[in-house]
């Protein structure tokens, strides 16, 4: 149904709200909340769902609903139509837009903000929460002519505009121009029932819920006496400990944890002080109910509604929403409150982990991995395991491989999941949150084994099927892939500005170089990089093939990467990538590689002369690695020695 033809409902709404529903006789209307607990898809079109508050009559079109008066729809949003007279009520203090998220005791009266359209989702107040329930207030013209104010939970799940979409309960004051508050279910229509199916639940989280102060009794156990004692049921979403606490409350509470909500439940735990409220830590078990009873701690003394409880499940290192690793540089959100230490003092180890975290990561291939801490500069210790279990043995474990931070190497196989367990090295300091940690991964194959590149011309064709993603602005931002992509390893006998081409080559290609072989599933960390560049004779426009330098050939725009700001290393290893733009395009052509002349391996510095500069250089770094290392055996020693005094003058 389009936006025009449900306009054209609203001349004809008041005529079937009035026949679907018999008239109140004036004067016969007594204040009093209708509440009911409904289970009402909202589905994601242009229709949604149309409802009579007072018959709770439904339907997907306007037609199947005489009197409707608030209609939630839309496949992009969640927006709000409402008949005349009918409004959503804005968050207080706002004045434009559509419904707000209303805290639970928020007053809907006429002195509110009433509008329509589509609700803002959003960390804001007042902004709709996904994977959540959301409460929404709302205006209509009842069948005795006058206006009347209510409520409605709404469950939204992972999209605004999904299939998970349910409003679940809905009130509202049978007295016209009556305010109602957010939450109430008919407090003042009869005996509290603390095992009503209607009362508030709490969950896990933040909790503001109504309090009942009302014909309502106290509760006098073991813990002491609750005054006007509310009880709201808690189904524990799995097995740990979970925290319950009034803390931040402004007046004085009690609580406690019930087995049931009947007279004569068994006390599982009291509350404790803490503030002005109390707090109890309660040892659940998954899909059990949980009664918690909130009431004054003070007799004749009311508690402000709603009222907040504070839900805090205890950390689980085996619980999926906890951070996952990724290789490279990982920042990892850390529970710093309800981490349990973990004692590995049994083991090859010989130290506790404390406040210890685990993060699951699953390698994409079999190899020797590294997990680091070193770049936080923080008092770490990390284990890793196969298992979340914290009797796990561990298959590695550091606590100071780089001064106070940790570092260990461990081989590990592809598709399994493991889990990094990292924590602080002492019991007296918290880590900063979120902490740096980086995976490294076993570098990738086909760079390590990249075919040897020669100065000058070098056949290229790609007839592979793997791409490889690449970093492709020089501030890292920005990630391309090359397709069917080609490694080539080239070594520089010469230090100096060079250059790499594909202007030769057929089709659309790419081309990135770097000092690093990436590891597996990692991106290629390029220090230059090109899609377009090569100009046509004759012309100043590019074609499809690439070309590096210091200026990558002058391309701009899109497809202009970033050049090569640095000189090749003499000695130094650079990888190079070639490939296709298209994921199916196989060509072929000339990688050519140019720069300043090539000489001796052994001109360290680059002069064309092997001479006593070259032979000062090389004894400087003796023992070591690097440029001086000329037979790259990993060790400047009496063989690179040789070679030097061989190639003299």
């Amino acid at each position: 149904m389009s936006n025009s033809e449900k306009r054209s409902l609203l001349a004809q709404r008041v005529a079937r709200h009035f026949a679907a529903v018999a008239v109140v006789t004036a004067g016969t209307a007594v204040a009093d909340v209708q509440y009911t607990a409904v289970n009402w898809v909202v589905p994601a079109n242009i229709d949604g769902l149309y409802i009579n508050v007072e018959t709770l009559a439904t339907g997907s079109a306007a037609s199947a609903v005489a009197g409707w008066d608030i209609n939630p729809y839309s496949a992009t949003s969640l927006t709000w139509f409402n008949a005349t007279g009918t409004g959503m009520m804005r968050y207080p203090g706002i004045t434009t837009g559509s419904a707000g998220n209303l805290p639970i005791g928020t007053i809907v009266s006429a002195s509110g903000s009433f509008g329509s359209g589509a609700v803002v989702v959003g960390a804001a107040a007042g902004n709709w929460q996904l994977n959540a329930s959301n409460y929404f207030g709302f205006r209509f013209i009842a069948s005795d002519g006058g206006t009347h104010y209510g409520w409605g939970k709404f469950q939204i799940g992972a999209s605004i505009s999904g299939a998970d979409r349910t409003i679940t309960e809905i009130a509202w004051e049978t007295a016209p121009g009556v305010a109602i508050t957010v939450g109430d279910t008919g407090a003042g229509s009869g005996p509290y029932d603390p095992c009503a199916p209607t009362n508030p639940t709490a969950s896990s989280g933040s909790n503001n819920l109504f309090v009942r102060n009302t014909d309502i009794a106290d509760l006098t156990t073991s813990c002491g006496t609750i005054y006007k004692a509310n009880y709201y049921k808690f189904t524990a979403p799995s097995t740990r400990n979970f925290d319950i606490s009034t803390c931040a409350g402004a007046s004085a509470s009690r609580i406690a944890v019930l087995s049931g909500c009947a007279a004569g439940s068994s006390v599982i735990a009291c509350g404790t002080a803490c503030g002005s409220g109390q707090t109890i830590t309660l040892a659940a078990t998954a899909g059990t109910d949980y009664y918690i009873v909130l009431g004054s701690a003070v007799s004749g003394v009311d508690l402000p509604s709603p009222y907040g409880v504070q839900v805090t499940p205890w950390y689980d290192g085996c619980d999926s929403t906890n951070p996952t690793a990724t290789n490279g540089t990982n920042s990892l959100a850390l529970n710093q409150t309800t981490a349990q230490n973990l004692d590995l003092t049994g083991t090859s180890c010989g130290f506790t982990i404390y406040r210890a975290n685990y993060f699951k990561y699953t390698p994409t291939a079999s190899g020797s991995y590294t997990i680091s801490t070193c770049a936080a500069g923080q008092k770490t210790r990390i284990a890793v395991t196969d298992s979340c279990d914290p009797l796990a043995t561990p298959l590695a474990c550091n606590d100071s491989a780089c001064g106070n931070s940790a570092e260990v190497t461990v081989d590990l196989i592809a598709s399994i999941p493991y889990y990094f367990i990292i924590g602080s090295d002492s019991a007296k300091v918290s880590l900063p949150s979120p902490l740096s940690v980086t995976v490294v991964p076993p570098p990738l194959p086909a760079c390590v084994d990249a075919a040897d590149a020669v100065f000058g011309d070098n056949v290229f064709e790609n007839t592979g099927t793997v791409a490889q993603t690449v970093k492709s602005n020089l501030a890292g931002t920005t990630t391309a892939t090359v397709n069917k992509a080609v490694w080539f390893a080239f070594t520089p006998a010469t230090t100096g500005a060079y250059s790499i081409s594909l202007c030769g080559a057929t089709g659309d290609t790419m081309l990135a170089i770097g000092d690093v072989c990436p590891g597996v599933g990692s991106r290629f960390e390029a220090i230059a990089y090109n899609d377009d560049a090569c100009l046509i004779a004759g012309s100043t426009t590019s074609n499809l093939a690439s070309f590096i330098d210091a200026t990558n050939g002058g391309a701009t725009g899109t497809f202009a990467g970033f050049p090569l700001a640095q000189d090749l290393v003499a000695g130094t290893t650079y990888y190079i990538l070639a490939g296709s733009y298209q994921a199916t395009a196989t060509l072929s052509g000339i990688l050519k590689i140019d720069g300043p002349p090539q000489g001796s391996p052994a001109d360290l510095n680059g002069d064309g002369v092997v001479n006593a500069a070259d032979l000062s250089i090389l004894l400087g770094g003796w023992g070591q690695s690097g440029s001086t290392d000329i037979d790259g055996d990993g060790t400047t020693n009496a063989a690179d020695l040789s070679i030097l005094l061989g190639a003299w003058g």
